[in-house]
């Protein structure tokens, strides 16, 4: 028996819901707070059961936590080589990098696709084949908790 891993990672603004989308996702408990509480990067890995394994073909799913990008507390400039080099590692490392995005603000958004694109032209560069999945939330939780009671 060989053991695969799929690797799965997640980018997106400080604040944004990264560690909450993860925990739900894959039942985790990767710490959540107000403001910014994730620092660096942290890993979990989840083993499947035989059955999801064979559908799968992979025996484990290593879960990649990232801290925000556009961290407040950096200078513009800092920031920018920060975000690039979180971004270009965990999309270097990862199978699949889910970019979460929150909300309607379009500058934030388009500094994110920046972001992840520079990262995935560095891929390109090393031949290394890279998947990304776009989350935009916009909706507010109650407004969202409201909208499923309308559909009951």
């Amino acid at each position: 028996h060989n053991p695969k891993v799929l690797v799965v990672s997640v980018l997106g603004v400080q604040s944004t819901g990264k560690s909450t989308l993860l925990n739900t996702v894959f039942g985790l408990q990767f710490s959540v707070s107000a403001g910014r509480c994730t620092r660096g990067v942290f890993m979990q890995l989840v083993s499947l059961d035989e059955k999801l394994s064979k559908k799968m073909k992979y025996s484990h799913i290593l879960v990649i936590d990232t801290e925000g990008l556009r961290a407040p507390e950096l200078s513009s400039e800092m920031s920018n080589v920060h975000d690039n080099e979180i971004a270009t590692f965990v999309i270097g490392i990862a199978n699949v990098t889910i970019i979460n995005m929150f909300g309607e603000i379009f500058s934030e958004m388009q500094d994110i696709l920046q972001t992840v694109v520079h990262a995935l032209l560095r891929m390109e560069e090393v031949k290394k084949k890279s998947r990304v999945i776009f989350v935009h939330q916009n909706v507010a939780a109650l407004s969202a908790r409201e909208k499923g009671d309308q559909g009951r």
